[in-house]
């Protein structure tokens, strides 16, 4: 019993590890892409403009995704509205005939009231 949790236990750690190993592998090439990507849009732009308008455009750019993955940070998941159900028409339906029937029986109760 306890040699099945454990192996149980053995594999979900090895395959967080694994996740977390391909993860970082990758998080690693994407920065690397990002520097060769970056080097491509300078020498790009030293030939189309000067050397301080480049840098203005790339900097404006980075400050802005910046801002963008900051927006995203900050936004709070859980204090957005849930989504809204669709109402099924045969549950509308009911309501409404369970407001009148009780609409009916409270006239009827008043009714008696007013007789006594």
């Amino acid at each position: 019993m306890l040699s099945s949790v454990m192996q149980h236990l053995r594999g979900s750690v090895r395959r967080a590890l694994r996740t977390a190993m391909l993860s970082a592998g990758a998080a690693l090439f994407l920065l690397i892409g990002l520097l060769f990507l970056t080097l491509a849009a300078w020498l790009y732009l030293i030939t189309v403009t000067t050397a301080l308008t480049a840098a203005l455009i790339l900097g404006a750019v980075y400050f802005g995704i910046g801002f963008l993955l900051l927006a995203m940070a900050g936004a709070d998941a859980e204090g957005a509205a849930p989504p809204s159900r669709p109402k099924d028409p045969a549950t509308s339906e009911h309501d409404g005939l369970k407001n009148l029937v009780m609409a009916f029986l409270a006239g009827i109760t008043a009714g008696q009231k007013a007789r006594r």
